[in-house]
């Protein structure tokens, strides 16, 4: 049975609902990534730096409280690297992929939606691709706001689609 315009638009804007909030938690997943990986690499790089430093401070004889200084950031710099933040990196970006990945179905579905589309057809259609956005929101680690706000920016600038 053929849709009408009515429900065309109707299927059409749910779809173009879906296909915006998965761009838009794509985008701040992969903003979470990035940060993410950046500060777990500082968090070894930084108190790796300040060890060496204080161990050669200590060692040509300046002052025996780099001892301290070197063993605590040598502390700091093993247990970032031992916790590290690949775990969260690893899920911010499947999160991401997800998302891109469901973001490429609603578009090809909307591709193929026009007046010979059946209604029941695309209403269950964008039902089944609700569920699955909803199924992975279920299941994300928390993004902080500023990653959202970071995703928004680059997609009005055009610089993420």
């Amino acid at each position: 049975m053929a849709m009408t315009e009515s429900q065309i638009n109707q299927a059409r804007t749910e779809l173009e609902r879906i296909k915006g909030n998965c761009l838009y938690n794509a985008q701040a997943y992969f903003e979470a990534a990035k940060s993410a990986e950046l500060w777990g690499r500082l968090m070894v790089f930084i108190p790796a730096c300040v060890t060496a430093i204080s161990g050669l401070l200590l060692a040509l004889g300046i002052d025996r409280k780099y001892g301290a200084i070197s063993a605590t950031a040598g502390a700091i710099a093993a247990t970032a690297s031992f916790l590290g933040s690949t775990k969260r990196v690893t899920d911010f970006l499947s999160s991401a992929r997800s998302y891109t990945i469901l973001r490429h179905r609603v578009h090809s579905e909307l591709s193929f939606l026009d007046e010979q589309s059946d209604f029941s057809v695309a209403k269950a259609t964008a039902q089944e691709l609700n569920s699955e956005y909803m199924r992975i929101a279920a299941t994300d680690a928390p993004v902080p706001n500023r990653h959202f706000t970071k995703a928004t920016e680059r997609i009005e600038q055009g610089a993420a689609d």
